[in-house]
């Protein structure tokens, strides 16, 4: 006999966009099926009804089920949006994410549900009382409205949570009785077998169950028979295979802003809930990304991509937020954003060894990345490079630009060089400088098209700087050190 509870969510799309935009509470807020949906999911009372509405809409009016146009009619400023299940179903695989800490074997039923197989959790917490105790405070921490019932199969606690019953005993008798009592109309059945059934004179399934099976499967079909044994048997049968959540190994998060937002200051606090929604996520798994990409959506369907590339791996949200504040400049809004969407799809492991305390190079290291990270994200990824050197000292030719923050070879041979050398060099008037040192020898090139054969001197000019000169014919400034 295995125990189950079903959670199900009844506003899950519209909590989510509450929880992650705080201007959803601010405006009555209503989700509407649109009338490209399929017939059986509207109904046949209403065209377009509202299926998700906040409380300042209820406060206002708004019933749901009602047509949005009646909706807005009578609610001054209702904000509408069209109901997507896929943006629920995601909701609902980023909850499943973060129960998966605690709560492991759970059966998705997306868009609205989750069934959490409980027999193996029962040990871990002590009881029945103390687990749903658990997982009521791991959903009251999501901000989600919610119902939870037991029963012997996922789909008969499917059934009792999804008509807003709260059925907590594992009580045999007690799940029977409460499942009896459920109006047909509540079961996710066809409209069309309802209203069969409803002709009929069956209103409840105490009803259905009263009649013979064979008498059942001649007028209303096997598969109701089947289902029936399902929900009426106590035990889940060997054969009923379930398919328990494995969590995702990409972060994935798209959610609707409450009005259109036309400026990047009024985008970066949705923002902020989003990244701290992703931290989570990542520190969850223990995981750091370098990269992030941001699309933000406008109403003509194109969308603005905003790709985050970090200097280092992090985590950490406030990290992700500083750079996006740098670099918006870059990306100036031509359109309206209605919408956001954030991935991030290359996950690493965390470096345990970084960071560490008492180790002064490894915080100096951290100070160096998160400063290469701002200035890219600012001035642009190929502006920001790191110096290095070869092995030909011809000058313009010893020097070469590696990534950001990469090791620079030392050369054996201890030289001095100029951190800045000038493009081509320029003739200078030698009674203006004084030699300091020198002349060091290059004779090299020999074995390509640029031959070089020259004597190099450091010398200071009247303002005390420090140029490279050589001579050629000619004296010329080679560069400039710091």
């Amino acid at each position: 006999m295995s125990l189950w509870l079903y959670c199900h969510f009844p506003q899950l799309l519209l909590d989510t966009v509450c929880r992650i935009h705080a201007a959803a509470n601010t405006v009555p807020l209503v989700y509407y099926l649109p009338a490209d949906m399929p017939r059986e999911r509207q109904g046949k009372a209403h065209r377009e009804p509202i299926v998700q509405c906040n409380q300042l809409a209820l406060d206002a009016g708004v019933e749901l089920g009602q047509p949005q146009t009646l909706a807005q009619g009578l609610v001054s400023g209702l904000v509408c949006h069209r109901y997507n299940a896929e943006k629920e179903a995601q909701a609902l695989r980023q909850l499943a994410d973060g129960l998966y800490q605690t709560i492991d074997k759970q059966v998705l039923f997306a868009p609205k549900g989750i069934a959490i197989a409980v027999d193996s959790l029962l040990r871990l917490y002590q009881g029945l009382n103390p687990l749903l105790c658990h997982i009521k405070e791991q959903l009251q921490a999501f901000d989600l409205r919610f119902y939870m019932s037991l029963a012997y199969s996922p789909e008969a606690a499917r059934c009792l949570a999804q008509a807003g019953y709260e059925q907590l005993s594992a009580d045999k008798n007690a799940i029977h009785d409460a499942l009896a009592c459920l109006p047909v109309n509540t079961l996710n059945w066809s409209e069309s077998r309802v209203e069969k059934l409803n002709k009929s004179g069956i209103k409840t399934l105490h009803d259905l169950w009263q009649l013979p099976a064979a008498q059942v499967g001649k007028r209303f079909g096997l598969e109701l028979v089947e289902q029936l044994l399902t929900l009426k048997s106590t035990h889940t049968a060997e054969s009923a295979a379930v398919t328990f959540y494995q969590p995702a190994q990409t972060f994935s998060l798209s959610f609707d802003l409450v009005t259109e937002i036309s400026h990047w200051q009024g985008l970066l606090f949705p923002l902020k809930r989003a990244l701290r929604e992703l931290e989570t996520f990542l520190y969850q798994r223990q995981k750091v990304t370098r990269l992030l990409d941001i699309r933000l959506h406008h109403r003509d369907n194109s969308s603005t991509r905003v790709p985050l590339k970090l200097a280092v791996d992090s985590w950490r949200a406030s990290q992700f937020l500083q750079l996006i504040q740098l670099q918006v400049d870059r990306y100036p809004l031509r359109q309206p954003v209605i919408a956001i969407s954030l991935t991030v799809e290359h996950l690493y492991e965390l470096d345990r060894n970084s960071g560490q305390l008492l180790n002064d190079s490894a915080q100096h290291k951290g100070d160096l990345h998160e400063l290469l990270a701002r200035l890219q994200a600012k001035l642009g990824e190929k502006a920001i490079y790191s110096p290095a050197v070869t092995n030909d000292f011809r000058p313009l030719l010893n020097e070469q630009k590696k990534s950001a923050g990469s090791v620079t070879n030392i050369p054996t041979k201890n030289v001095k060089r100029p951190l800045w050398l000038l493009p081509q060099p320029e003739p200078i008037d030698i009674a203006q400088w004084r030699l300091i040192e020198g002349p060091e020898r290059i004779n090299s090139g020999w074995w390509d098209d640029k031959p070089m054969a020259r004597e190099y001197w450091i010398a200071s000019d009247p303002m005390q700087r420090l140029g490279w000169l050589f001579f050629e014919k000619e004296w010329y400034l080679q560069g400039w050190f710091s």
